[in-house]
């Protein structure tokens, strides 16, 4: 599976391909209201190679610093959480309550 792929799985719920160190690439989602984003990598800290993969789904606030983050099976996983009809506003708040849930992968 190709990384365009991935892509076309994640943006309708507002990711897009970020460089990040070394040349590596995650998915990014930048939140509307203060800046804080949240990145989705592999294991390895880069972008998924295929959707079958664990994934991590990583927060961080506006200046960078790390503030929590939670592993999924596998992309679907995630997506399951989500459903097609998330408003992009709500998705770091289903995705942390899902983490403090404490029911995860």
């Amino acid at each position: 599976m190709t990384d365009n792929t991935i892509l076309d799985f994640f943006e309708p719920f507002g990711f897009c391909e970020t460089e990040i160190e070394d040349g590596c690439t995650a998915l990014l989602f930048e939140t509307i209201d203060n800046g804080d984003y949240a990145l989705i990598t592999d294991g390895d800290g880069t972008m998924p190679k295929d959707l079958e993969e664990e994934i991590i789904f990583a927060y961080y606030t506006a200046d960078g610093a790390f503030s929590w983050s939670v592993s999924f099976e596998d992309s679907h996983h995630l997506l399951d959480l989500l459903d097609d009809h998330t408003p992009t506003t709500q998705l770091i708040d289903i995705v942390k309550k899902y983490r403090d849930s404490g029911d995860y992968y």
